[in-house]
């Protein structure tokens, strides 16, 4: 049998990263390396004789004396990860959390305790930390979710309040239109549709946008041709923009997308609604461009753009 010369095994215990502490059955300290002095400040003279209960708060002390004695009734190896956990006391009565591996060593007829020691000081603050983290990220979701319900039953009971008075505006509008002969009150009454009819889409688009956002609304994605949606928007803003006096140019496209056709719609119609209100002389167009896996569609105008400092908040 290989033996191993006491000064390597020295060595070996001195290079050892941990804090390596021997102890006989009675719990009396025999050896210790210098990580040991290193890590609870007394000096190595001292340290050797002295109880390992020395090393421990008061109020552990005793409870530490049980554990030692059931350790050395049935000795076996303690893993270093699946230690014991104590508090260890320095010299100048600080007190830092250790992990603690202990390991069997058979001097001729007497039983030694090697004890490995290490600070988990940093360890135990990220862990803490992490929860925190974790409990924090955990109460602003639950916050969010609430918001979000609230939301949801909030845009439930506006959406039919919001939009009743412009159902109201709406049907006396008709009516009177059908009383009102004058062709001057016939040409306003003409403007005001016109006008109830931007609020509605613009209330209508803020509500889908909100709903959108609380997850009230899930896209349903499907097959559609995008000349359908182009001529809805045709059909909506034809007349805006000619009493405004500007052109509205929309191209013929035949190409068939899949998307959620209303929420397509729903963007197509700010773009452009936008795009009219902002552009005082000239056009607007709506046109579509073949790319090789999409459709890309575009509202361009000779309106009066984006601010240049206000583009990073798009």
């Amino acid at each position: 049998m290989l033996s191993i010369p006491p000064e390597l095994a020295r060595s070996a215990l001195e290079a050892a990263p941990d804090a390596m502490i021997i102890i006989d059955g009675f719990g009396t300290i025999r050896y210790t390396n210098r990580q040991v002095s290193a890590l609870f400040g007394y000096p190595h003279e001292e340290i050797i004789g002295l109880s390992i209960e020395h090393l421990l708060p008061e109020r552990f002390r005793a409870r530490h004396v049980g554990h030692r004695q059931q350790y050395t009734s049935n000795i076996r190896v303690r893993p270093m990860g699946a230690g014991l956990q104590f508090h260890g006391r320095r010299m100048d009565g600080t007190e830092f959390p250790v992990e603690i591996s202990l390991s069997p060593i058979q001097d001729g007829d007497h039983m030694l305790v090697a004890a490995a020691i290490r600070d988990v000081t940093d360890g135990k603050r990220i862990q803490a930390e992490l929860i925190a983290a974790r409990e924090s990220a955990e109460h602003a979701r639950e916050i969010a979710d609430r918001a979000n319900q609230g939301k949801s039953r909030f845009l439930a009971t506006a959406s039919h309040d919001l939009r009743q008075p412009l159902q109201t505006l709406s049907l006396l509008n008709g009516t009177l239109r059908r009383t009102v002969s004058d062709p001057d009150a016939t040409e306003a009454l003409s403007q005001q549709e016109l006008a109830i009819g931007a609020m509605s889409r613009l209330l209508n688009a803020l509500l889908d946008i909100s709903k959108l956002e609380s997850g009230a609304i899930k896209p349903e994605p499907t097959d559609f041709t995008v000349a359908e949606i182009f001529e809805e928007l045709r059909s909506d803003f034809a007349a805006v923009a000619a009493n405004k006096g500007l052109k509205l140019q929309i191209e013929h496209c035949t190409d068939c997308v899949h998307s959620d056709p209303s929420l397509v719609e729903q963007i197509l119609r700010n773009l452009v609604s936008n795009a009219i209100k902002y552009t005082r002389q000239g056009w607007i167009q709506l046109r579509c461009l073949h790319e090789a896996a999409l459709v890309r569609i575009e509202v361009l105008d000779t309106g009066v753009g984006i601010p240049a400092n206000q583009l990073a908040y798009i």
